[in-house]
């Protein structure tokens, strides 16, 4: 099968390349464009996956509101053309030519254009691309539960898919079975999960869309019992459904109640917060898989980006298996929509490593740049001078490989630490100009994962992807405090050799040097930047957080100032 291109124009765009089923190169436009959660059409993922895959004359979208991407389509281009070379704007499009062409007439391109190429060069080179190329438009939670569903493994799974009002509808219940996706409810975003946890982010002070794990992180060190019942009344699960408002008008409605919660620390409203989410969320689920007789639960949407309620869904009593698609948020939709066209039989993710990655020669270029500020050595397996180094207390920036699809870093684009110093998250997060209340998460070598976690039965796969977490043990708490929350868990990455082999390496040589295995891992970018993606900003961000080393490739690299 020929590579087809899949895009998201919306929030947290992206675009991907699927080949013969598989997910063959995914990215998202933030770690291009540098402009964290960027919304609106993803020209630089879409120039990356060009850059690398022939696809074919079939372009597939995830679309949020379809179809505003059209009526955006010749305004945002206008916008742009003043800050544009004659190269970017040829290029930029080229790309709305090969996406657009049943929308946009080529006359319209080649109308545009003239004024700033030669019709010549413009018409020789979309003479190149088929002329019938077309989109696709696939549904909002579609693309998410085919996300989930197709990359689950599984050959029958209740699909779950939560998150604000993608298309008009905040959530949905499906069957996968096979190939195929059947929607059996659907609720619109006229209820209460719609907004919940956005709205008392931002009571609480905090951006929603951004700031909600800070919150999950808050909740841990409040008291929720004086403000459950209040709780409820802004979300509840009555019958097969959530409760109903309309969002537009819910917080003049609830003044009072609003007013209320701004009354007790930060902490306990956080608290119940997210006490009350985890009880519906899992009332409604637990609804389902009894209703349905369906006992695997597969999840996507923004929601279950949450740890602690994917802990809680995982310890309901009848459930047999749960697993969250690694990019679980909008982020998501490209690959989701380009799974829900092809329609694979359901298989394994073997990692989510599939954004871009540099030579040896691409990393000594930057390095070479910055000689006056950096002292570098080329280091062969340079894996076992990471451990010792570590097993010594020194903080690490990793870059290597090919760069981490989704919210998570999975060691390649990480920052490493040891997992016994419990002051950590205070003295590390201030060099990194962070404001967190989660801790920093680790990485835990799968041979060992049983004698650091509780219950990982029927969570070993998602726990690949650092997105659930666990009750640690005695062991845990006591040999890596570091990484232990308040309320005695972690978010872990379970790491096998086949996941990541260098990564994997370094890991199991300290654990040679220290007797512990896992190690703190966080992602490598400064406050409110996107995760690094090429060398050049690996380097910057490493000599802005004065850390100890940076590993970038073979490169052991120490500032020298």
């Amino acid at each position: 099968m020929q590579p087809i291109l899949s895009i998201c124009d919306n929030h947290d765009a992206g675009a991907c390349v699927i080949e013969n089923e598989r997910i063959k190169f995914a990215i998202n436009e933030e770690r291009l464009n540098r402009i964290k959660i960027y919304t609106g059409m993803p020209d630089k993922s879409i120039s990356e996956c060009l850059s690398r895959f022939d696809t074919n004359k079939r372009t597939i979208l995830a679309s949020k509101n379809t179809p505003h991407f059209i009526f955006r389509l010749f305004p945002q281009l206008h916008n742009s053309i003043k800050s544009m070379t004659k190269t970017s704007y040829f290029n930029y499009l080229f790309n709305l030519h090969i996406i657009y062409s049943t929308i946009c007439d080529k006359s319209v391109i080649l109308k545009e254009a003239e004024s700033y190429l030669s019709k010549k060069l413009i018409e020789n080179r979309l003479n190149q691309i088929e002329n019938k190329r077309r989109i696709n438009i696939i549904d909002h939670h579609l693309s998410h539960a085919s996300s989930a569903y197709y990359t689950s493994d599984l050959n029958k799974a209740l699909v779950i898919t939560m998150d604000s009002i993608g298309d008009g509808v905040s959530l949905t219940v499906n069957i996968g079975k096979c190939r195929e996706i059947r929607t059996i409810f659907k609720q619109s975003g006229i209820n209460n999960i719609c907004v919940y946890y956005s709205q008392i982010t931002e009571l609480l002070g905090f951006r929603p869309l951004l700031d909600e794990g800070k919150i999950t992180g808050l909740a841990a060190y409040g008291n929720a019992k004086h403000l459950e019942k209040d709780m409820q009344k802004l979300l509840s699960f009555k019958g097969n459904k959530f409760n109903r408002y309309n969002p537009f008008i819910r917080r003049n409605k609830n003044k009072g109640l609003f007013n209320k919660f701004g009354k007790y620390k930060k902490e306990d409203v956080a608290a119940a917060l997210q006490s009350n989410l985890e009880k519906q969320v899992c009332r409604f689920i637990s609804y389902w898989m009894e209703n349905i007789g369906v006992f695997d639960v597969v999840l996507a949407g923004g929601i279950f980006a949450n740890v602690k309620l994917n802990q809680r869904i995982h310890s309901l009593d009848k459930i047999k298996s749960i697993y969250i698609f690694p990019h679980m948020g909008d982020g998501g939709l490209a690959v989701g929509a380009g799974l829900a066209y092809v329609k694979p039989l359901p298989f394994r993710l073997d990692n989510v490593y599939l954004g871009p990655e540099f030579s040896e020669k691409d990393i000594h270029k930057e390095l070479l740049k910055k000689k006056n500020h950096v002292f570098y050595e080329k280091i062969d397996e340079i894996e076992y001078q990471v451990a010792e180094l570590l097993a010594k207390g020194k903080t690490i920036a990793r870059f290597n490989g090919r760069m981490e699809y989704g919210p998570r870093t999975l060691g390649n684009r990480s920052i490493l630490y040891q997992t016994t110093d419990k002051s950590v998250n205070d003295w590390l997060n201030k060099k990194l100009e962070r404001t967190e209340f989660m801790p920093f998460a680790p990485t835990t070598l799968h041979k060992y994962a049983d004698k650091c976690y509780k219950g990982l039965n029927g969570a070993e796969y998602t726990s690949k992807f650092m997105n659930i977490s666990f009750d640690c043990t005695d062991y845990m708490k006591k040999m890596s405090p570091g990484v232990v929350h308040i309320d005695g868990t972690a978010r872990p990455q379970i790491i096998e050799k086949k996941d990541n082999i260098s990564y994997h390496k370094i890991i199991d040589e300290y654990r040679k040097i220290t007797s512990i295995p896992s190690i703190l891992n966080t992602s490598f970018n400064m406050h409110e930047e996107p995760i690094v993606c090429i060398p050049f900003e690996a380097i910057s961000a490493f000599r802005k957080s004065r850390l100890d080393y940076l590993a970038i490739g073979n490169f052991l690299v120490t500032n020298k100032n």
